[in-house]
């Protein structure tokens, strides 16, 4: 059963208590009207009091709208900082009045009544005035200052700044005026530039540091090199089963077809003393280096930094192998020796493994089987990075300098530190002279859609970029490829000059021509990932002729050679057996009687069987432990300091930049626009971007908020900056990618590869923003200084390039842009705007909004744009509101721009840079 609730009754006071208030009621009312007027008021009906109202005059109720009761703001006269209260006093405090119909749509509409809606009600000091503390004054703003409405003293201008007396806002001019006078010094410095790369040009070259010895002494300290070169291969030998050593002696019946100034062997056999082949081929470069004067130049400035007393480099590789992840075998079995000095070809087929090969070889890729051996000893590949060249098939290469600076600069980071600028240029020259390119070495290389030198030439660039850094070993990918025949035979004669210097060179070779072909010491012949013949380039058709192939006498015998080892051999056979020339036929054979050295003559000793035992053993010497502190100290000695390095990659980029001034300008040009364009959204605002609620006791004054427009300027200034910065910021790395890649393996410092392309940007980062910062001020005239507006867009767009960079090397060229456009915006709109963060934060996704840098830049614009008004407006219940935290511009600037600072993105970085997935440190980015 429920509970009764109790009962109510009338409170009654005590009859004594009432006959006496009664008696005090009726003293009172009889000595003062007025209370008896108001007494006589607490009986009125709803109808008689609005009645009454209504009859009251403004006199009386301080209202201009009739029937409108004041409600009072304050019990003294209290007129708060930035309001005009000319009629109030202590004994006619502030008060409010209802608005009329038309202060009512003002208010409604974010804007300030024209007039007050009553005589002491306070009035909010109007544009272009400012009403001293105590509000009993509004004063117009004088020259050079300004005054938003609200103001309690005047706002000085910056310097130059536009403020006309009764001014409400600044024109800022002279970051205007600045701006202009840059793009002018740009534009005059820009011409001045070509003006003295063209006279430059023009002078004529003098060697110096090359001109101090005759072609006798070049010819002579190349025989000694190439002496000391044989004497570091040891002879080719045979093991028995019964451990019985047999000297292989080179046939004498050898084949005669070598091209003029045929290579020495290299191969490890030992020659007779009554073997004239080294003085052929010693004669022939003798008559090369005294008909060039250039090659003498060359040869003497490689013999300096190669030292003829070093061991060099040599390459063992025994059952080398390679597969892929999903199981394909590209090498198999793969047993050779590449001594020091030597020039080695390796041809097959499409599809043989001569490329990945060469990338085992290198250490660019890691071979699954095998064991590759440097001087001997099994070693780390990228140990020897700086004494490596690379030459890749595709023409790697700036387009945008010319065939002397790409060549420049390579030799400038990879030569020793030790060599002084002017032996650098004088060995460049030379290198330039020997590969006939003198005639065009200030031409733009250009690229396939703006050719500007033919593709030969710029094979030849992409070659001399490795033989600038004067190598101890060089690796070519097909470097005869698109040449002319003189202009092929021209390279083929500077490898083998270079190789006499002790330089191990290995090249790539595609159906070259007969001279070419002979012009190698030993082939390296592939057939499905196999090896089908290793050993010397004379003794290629005596081996193949020994299987029964015919080479026709006036062919090429690189194509024949092509023709056997890709199964379409049957041709030179007498019956046609296609059994016989089937490439598994002759990888068979090889092992046989190739690889077992049973081809040679004087070899075939014993039983079929026992010549299947016998193993060559064709290893290089093992280097010494001072032969090996050698070649640390020479590694040691190559490469430019790391400052010297960085200041290259600034010059080279910013020599692009310059030849790129179309591209330059129309980035400075598109981030102008889209602050014009952000300006004009602002425009109608007058400057007036934010508007709150008026701190007490002035909040019924209070018109409709403005909690969003800073906020829009903030998420449609980022935006506008990620459009202009994203596609630029996405070519600084991402045109260059390859050259990075090339760049690096070769010994280059990533870090300074990277700072200096980082300081480059900084000058198309800066005005970039300028252009931008400037039509926002000018148009929208926020309350933010300049300066630190412009901090603010200077760090949002150091942000969108450096989140461009990252994407650049992450994703492949064709995508990059778009994606780098799309990261950009994503960032822009998680910006705490549409959403407001205030709903985030109840979503309680608050840390993953803050992992954007758009929360910090509009952040930061709200901060400055809002603080300067908290006297006024109730700020703190803004910030509220939307969520935002004012006072922290400092901390807003550096996480839009600071460094990564979440510990696990780090990790994740390093992981993707330590794999090799991620090649440039990221750019200084906020995103944890």
């Amino acid at each position: 059963m429920a509970d009764t609730p109790p009962s109510l009754s009338t409170p009654t006071i005590d009859p004594t208590i009432s006959s006496s208030l009664a008696a005090v009621y009726a003293s009172a009312t009889a000595s003062n009207g007025d209370l008896a007027d108001i007494v006589r008021y607490n009986n009125m009906s709803t109808e008689q009091f609005d009645a009454f109202a209504y009859s009251l005059n403004e006199t009386t109720t301080g209202c201009y709208r009739q029937g409108a009761l004041p409600v009072a703001l304050a019990a003294n006269d209290t007129c708060l900082l930035g309001w005009h209260c000319p009629n109030s006093n202590d004994q006619f405090p502030p008060q409010y009045c209802p608005p009329d119909e038309k202060c009512l749509a003002t208010r409604s509409s974010r804007a300030t009544c024209d007039s007050p809606q009553g005589r002491l009600e306070p009035k909010l000091c109007a544009n272009g005035h400012y009403c001293p503390p105590g509000g009993k004054q509004e004063l117009p703003c004088p020259k050079g200052t300004f005054c938003p409405s609200g103001s309690y003293q005047p706002r000085k201008c910056t310097f130059g700044a536009h403020c006309p007396a009764v001014s409400n806002r600044q024109v800022v001019m002279v970051p205007l005026g600045l701006t202009l006078v840059i793009d002018l010094v740009l534009l005059l410095a820009l011409g001045v530039w070509f003006a003295v790369e063209r006279w430059k040009e023009s002078r004529p070259k003098r060697y110096t540091t090359l001109d101090q010895a005759d072609a006798n002494d070049d010819v002579e300290l190349l025989g000694e090199a190439w002496r000391i070169a044989r004497s570091h291969s040891p002879a080719l030998s045979v093991s028995t089963p019964t451990g019985e050593t047999i000297e292989m002696v080179r046939p004498q019946n050898s084949q005669s077809r070598r091209a003029s100034g045929r290579v020495d062997n290299m191969d490890g056999v030992m020659d007779d003393d009554t073997f004239t082949q080294y003085d052929d081929d010693y004669d022939g470069l003798e008559d090369d280096l005294h008909n060039s004067p250039d090659m003498q130049r060359f040869i003497r400035s490689m013999s300096r930094t190669i030292e003829t007393d070093s061991i060099g480099l040599s390459f063992d590789f025994e059952n080398l192998s390679y597969q892929t992840r999903g199981g394909k075998k590209i090498l198999q079995d793969i047993t050779g020796t590449m001594p020091r000095g030597s020039c080695w070809g390796v041809m097959g087929g499409s599809g043989a493994g001569k490329s990945t090969f060469l990338n085992v070889l290198m250490g660019k890729m890691t071979a699954t089987g095998g064991t590759i051996k440097i001087n001997g000893w099994v070693k780390d590949m990228s140990r020897y990075k700086k004494l490596i060249g690379y030459v890749p098939q595709d023409d790697i290469v700036f387009p945008e300098l010319t065939v002397r600076e790409n060549i420049l600069h390579s030799a400038r980071v990879r030569l020793p530190a030790t060599w002084r600028d002017k032996a650098i240029q004088d060995h460049v020259d030379a290198l330039i002279a020997c590969l006939q390119l003198t005639h065009v070495q200030h031409s733009r290389v250009g690229d396939a859609r703006n050719p500007v030198i033919s593709g030969g030439q710029r094979k030849r660039v992409n070659i001399g970029m490795e033989l600038a850094a004067a190598p101890m070993a060089i690796f070519l990918d097909e470097p005869t490829s698109g040449l002319d025949a003189t202009s092929a035979a021209t390279i083929m004669r500077l490898l083998r000059a270079i190789s006499r210097l002790g330089v191990t060179t290995i090249a790539i070779i595609h159906q070259p021509r007969e001279q070419i072909f002979y012009g190698f010491d030993k082939l390296l012949l592939l057939a499905q990932g196999k090896s089908v013949y290793s050993g010397a380039t004379e003794d290629v058709q005596s081996y193949f002729e020994g299987l029964g192939f015919a080479f026709p006498q006036r062919s090429n015998p690189a194509d024949t050679v092509i023709d056997i080892i890709t199964g379409d051999g049957a041709q030179y056979t007498f019956d046609g057996n296609k059994r016989v020339t089937a490439p598994e036929a002759l990888i068979s054979q090889w092992k046989i009687r190739g690889q077992f050295g049973s081809h040679q003559k004087q070899l075939q000793v014993g039983d079929p069987q026992t010549k299947r035992n016998r193993r060559a053993s064709n290893q290089s010497i093992n280097s010494t432990v001072e032969q090996e502190q050698s070649l640390k100290n020479t590694m040691k000695a190559r490469g430019a300091s790391w400052p010297a390095q960085v200041y290259y990659c600034w010059a080279r980029a910013m020599r692009q930049q310059i030849r790129n001034a179309t591209s330059f300008f129309f980035e400075i040009g598109v981030g102008a626009l889209a602050g014009i364009v952000i300006g004009l959204s602002a425009f109608a605002s007058n400057g007036h971007l934010f508007q709150g609620i008026y701190r007490d006791n002035f909040t019924l004054l209070s018109s409709a908020v403005d909690y969003a427009s800073t906020p829009q300027i903030g998420l449609l200034g980022g935006m506008a900056i990620g459009l202009a910065a994203s596609a630029p910021g996405f070519w600084v790395f991402g045109e260059e990618k390859l050259m990075y890649y090339r760049e690096t393996a070769s010994g280059h410092s990533r870090s300074a590869y990277y700072v200096g392309k980082l300081i480059s940007t900084l000058l198309r980062i800066g005005l970039s923003s300028l252009h931008f910062t400037i039509f926002v001020g000018v148009l929208a005239t926020p309350l933010i200084s300049f300066q630190d507006m412009y901090a603010a867009n200077l760090a949002y767009f150091w942000c969108i390039y450096g989140l461009a960079s990252v994407v650049s090397m992450l994703v492949k060229r064709e995508d990059g842009p778009l994606l780098s456009v799309l990261a950009s915006l994503v960032i822009g709109v998680l910006g705490g705007v549409a959403p407001p963060l205030s709903k985030v934060k109840t979503w309680h996704m608050e840390w993953f909004w803050r992992l954007s840098p758009g929360v910090w830049f509009t952040e930061a614009y709200v901060t400055q744009n809002w603080s300067p008004m908290a006297y006024l407006y109730n700020t703190d219940l803004a910030a509220k509101t939307v969520g935002f935290t004012l006072g922290q511009f400092g901390k807003d600037i550096g996480m839009a721009a600071g460094p990564v600072r979440s510990k696990k993105l780090r990790e994740w970085a390093e992981r993707l840079q330590t794999a090799g997935i991620l090649e440039v440190p990221i750019r200084p980015c906020k995103y944890s």
